[in-house]
């Protein structure tokens, strides 16, 4: 059957249909066109979608690594998966020969050959000698019936201990008075008080700011502790005491910001804290900044504002010339272009590192390319620690610098692969971003590698806000800013704080002018015997072990390479 049989003759009604099937035809044009623009948004939404799906599992995976998992940013490695990339494998110095590697059992062997037994320092505490005696019947031999002699004895120590006590001391001080001229009375002086006319002794008052700021025990729970050693002193008795420490270590607190600002080298971060300001705002959020000087200038020095605006560190930073090492807040940018290249910005890898292992879940393979890099470059530093400052510049400008160059490249390449919103690209733009700041540890022996000092500088207040979680005022910031600095002072320098801050409040309350010698690293060498050695001791063996283990490794992976 022919098919175009029925199509029509008449020329009006071929035009008919030929202009209906046009309009058809036009129609499903636009609904073609129509179902391509709604593709083209589903597929758009979907791959926004799915960016915002992966960067949702970053972030919870964030959480529930800072809710359940461990804090610290280390990387458990496989075996041979140690230095995956090499620094120069032509040029890469070899740990001496003399570092032989020992076999498991041989090394664990030596360890506990290197243990020494501790013994208890008692020669310090109070002895008190009590003889123990044998009943007279038990002195007459049994046999023959004679008297036993003493032939030795044996000694037990035990270490006890009594709990803190309150004394009240009393000052009679006599007065006399001739009874024919009656030309006055004459009378000895008062004994020295850190507060005129107050009851509270120097060693009271050095307890309840050792207490507070060093050992983070609030007011509160001071007051119970008073309790029982058999007094009730009210907590608004011991925020007044706080308050005149305060002012009376004002001065040092001052000597030691103007002997930071001569460093050539500083470290500075921030911290946040609750601030009671009353009415209906209630609390607000303040700011503790820490201020580090170099081994020339061995001072840390706290800050307090309200804000955390730019305004704090530029007030206190106005004196200052010299390199700055700091995160990428942005409040600083303002103090280094204003400060005509005087001030100079040093950017923390830490920081960076950080950002690249939070991402690692995403990108794996690209994350610990990095993270590699960036370990080598701690290698560096790990060698370089115990060299002078010209052979520590050299050093890195050998090693480190290759490495940073090799780095630069792979993450402007990495840049244009990876998804714009998640944590890895976020990673990148930080680094990219501070880049230059980030190479400029390289250029000064005097410079380090990250920001840590400062951050292990806050501790004080990141342990001391989980106890006393709020300042009760804001008078109260600058105060605890004051004494966290003496504290600090003792700190970095082992003193014992107590006898430290005693002496302290003394020599302050009668206008001492000789600051200079209160300063921690000062007194610290005047006595001796307030230096706590076995925190020094301890360090250094910690220290010790650390680069031990690292120059095993090195020495592993630079075995495997041969």
């Amino acid at each position: 059957m022919d098919r175009h049989a029925n199509l029509p003759d008449d020329p009006a009604e071929c035009h008919r249909l030929l202009l209906a099937a046009h309009q058809e035809s036009v129609q499903l044009q636009q609904r073609v066109a129509e179902l391509d623009r709604v593709l083209d948004e589903t597929a758009a939404s979907y791959e926004e979608l799915r960016q915002e799906h992966a960067v949702t599992l970053e972030q919870l995976a964030w959480y529930k690594r800072w809710v359940y998992g461990r804090r610290r940013e280390r990387i458990v490695e496989g075996e041979g998966q140690q230095h995956l990339f090499d620094l120069d494998p032509e040029g890469t110095p070899e740990e001496p020969n003399h570092a032989e590697l020992q076999p498991p059992q041989q090394e664990a062997a030596a360890h506990r050959r290197r243990r020494r037994k501790r013994q208890l320092d008692l020669s310090r505490l109070p002895h008190h000698r009590h003889e123990l005696d044998l009943p007279e019947a038990e002195k007459t031999c049994s046999c023959c019936g004679r008297a036993k002699d003493r032939i030795g004895e044996d000694l037990t120590k035990i270490l006890e201990y009594q709990p803190a006590k309150l004394e009240v001391h009393e000052h009679v001080r006599p007065k006399y008075a001739c009874r024919y001229c009656k030309n006055g009375v004459s009378s000895p002086p008062p004994p020295p008080r850190p507060i005129a006319r107050g009851i509270a002794g120097p060693g009271l008052i050095s307890q309840i700011v050792v207490s507070k700021f060093g050992d983070h025990l609030p007011l509160y729970r001071q007051e119970d502790i008073f309790v029982r050693h058999g007094i009730h002193l009210p907590r608004s008795t011991l925020c007044d005491w706080v308050r005149a420490a305060g002012d009376l270590l004002q001065p040092l607190c001052d000597l030691q910001r103007r002997q930071v600002l001569q460093s050539p080298v500083m470290w500075t971060d921030d911290t946040p804290v609750k601030v009671m300001v009353g009415g209906e705002e209630g609390t607000r959020q303040g700011r503790f900044w820490t201020y580090v000087g170099n081994d020339e200038h061995p001072y840390s020095v706290y800050d307090f504002t309200l804000s955390r605006s730019r305004d704090g560190p530029q007030e206190f930073l106005k004196a200052f010339r010299g390199y700055l090492h700091a995160d990428a807040y942005a409040g600083y940018d303002a103090i280094y272009l204003g400060s005509g290249n005087e001030i100079v910005e040093v950017a923390c890898w830490a920081h960076a590192r950080r950002k690249f292992f939070d991402a690692r879940k995403n990108y794996p393979r690209e994350a610990h390319h990095v993270l590699e890099w960036i370990r080598q470059l701690y290698d560096v530093e790990d060698r370089a620690r115990e060299l002078s400052v010209a052979a520590r510049h050299e050093m890195r400008r050998v090693e480190a610098e290759p490495v940073l160059d090799k780095l630069e490249v792979y993450l402007a390449g990495l840049e244009r692969s990876v998804l714009p919103k998640s944590a890895f690209a976020k990673a990148i733009a930080y680094a990219r971003n501070q880049w230059e700041a980030l190479r400029r540890y390289t250029e000064d022996g005097r410079l380090t590698i990250d920001n840590n000092v400062s951050e292990r500088t806050l501790r004080h207040q990141a342990i001391g806000r989980k106890n006393w979680l709020f300042l009760g005022s804001e008078a109260a910031g600058p105060r605890a800013a004051v004494l966290y600095t003496i504290l600090a002072g003792a700190k970095r320098h082992r003193i014992e704080p107590w006898g430290y801050v005693r002496e302290l409040l003394l020599r302050l309350h009668v206008d001492d002018p000789r600051l200079e010698e209160m300063l921690p690293d000062r007194w610290a060498a005047a006595h001796p015997e307030a230096v706590l050695t076995y925190r020094l001791e301890e360090s250094r063996r910690k220290a010790a072990a650390q680069r031990d283990r690292r120059s095993r490794r090195r020495t592993l992976a630079n075995a495997r390479r041969r």
